[in-house]
């Protein structure tokens, strides 16, 4: 059996080299380790990806109404059910991210190790650290039991001083005294947001809650990112012969069987795993 590392280039394999026996099992062990490492990233993928989903929305209302600043009422409920929509789905990631996290967690670890402790320890600082990530936990449970959470959308222009030109604004607000008529924020929860302006934006604690979220992921899969970035880079030093050029790699396998029948396999190699691991490591510079 022989293994070569290729290219396919216009439906065409252009072999590049052969690999070793050595060299095909590390590469084994490497797209293994990323593979399941990928596997219990997904809760927190979907997450993030429901929070960037949030930001491209606004930024997509916030085009059409620079393009067509005419608001009609159903226009405006039209955005405001979709906005709560990517909203719920947001909180509803990060409570199952958070829930899961844990369980599998305690399901690989004594209850009492220092993984255990250090992931609650900061789901904790978290929660008494930010009024963001501790009204946005809450708010989940609003949403699901109580009502929706955007109370208003708020569109406005005006002309610059001194210019032709209009400034536009586009914000998510929620209603302090309708959050109010919900009795099971608790305490401190209830007094701060008492204490908050009658209508306030909600991006800005949304975009906290995400950075608390990331902060208690890198908790969570600190101890095994060293294993991991040692899988992405022999995944990327197998194939430095190929890096400058243009072409999808393969790893090829040729096979005979009874000296007449020849078996052939097309191994793509999983680039978009050894991107994962660089992400985490770039985004997480800033917690180490």
């Amino acid at each position: 059996m022989n293994k070569y590392l290729v290219i396919q280039k216009e439906n065409k394999f252009i072999p590049i080299r052969e690999l070793n026996h050595a060299e095909y099992e590390e590469y084994e062990r490497a797209i293994t380790c990323l593979t399941d490492f990928s596997g219990e990233l997904q809760l927190f993928t979907i997450a993030y990806m429901n929070y960037k989903d949030y930001e491209n929305i606004l930024n997509q209302y916030f085009e059409e109404f620079t393009n067509i600043p005419s608001m009609s009422f159903s226009r405006i409920e039209r955005m405001n059910l979709n906005i709560n929509r990517y909203i719920m789905n947001f909180l509803s990631s990060i409570r199952s991210y958070l829930d899961l996290s844990e369980t599998n967690l305690k399901k690989k670890n004594e209850k009492d190790s220092q993984r255990v402790r250090l992931f609650e320890c900061a789901c904790s600082n978290a929660y008494d650290n930010h009024f963001s990530y501790r009204f946005l936990s809450k708010m989940r449970n609003y949403a699901q039991h109580f009502g929706m959470p955007v109370g208003e959308i708020s569109l406005q222009k005006s002309l610059i001083p001194g210019s032709n030109d209009v400034h536009h604004s586009f914000k998510v607000e929620f209603v302090r005294d309708e959050l109010l008529r919900y009795d099971k924020w608790g305490l401190p929860l209830k007094s701060e947001i008492q204490r908050l302006p009658p209508t306030f934006e909600i991006t800005p604690h949304i975009t906290i809650m995400m950075e608390c979220i990331e902060a208690i992921n890198f908790i969570l899969i600190k101890d095994d990112l060293p294993e991991m970035i040692k899988s992405a880079e022999y995944v990327k030093h197998l194939i430095t012969e190929i890096k400058d050029s243009s072409g999808i790699p393969y790893i090829y396998t040729y096979e005979k069987l009874n000296g007449k029948e020849v078996r052939i396999h097309l191994e793509h190699i999983p680039f978009h795993l050894v991107g994962i691991i660089d992400d985490i490591r770039d985004k997480n510079n800033r917690f180490v």
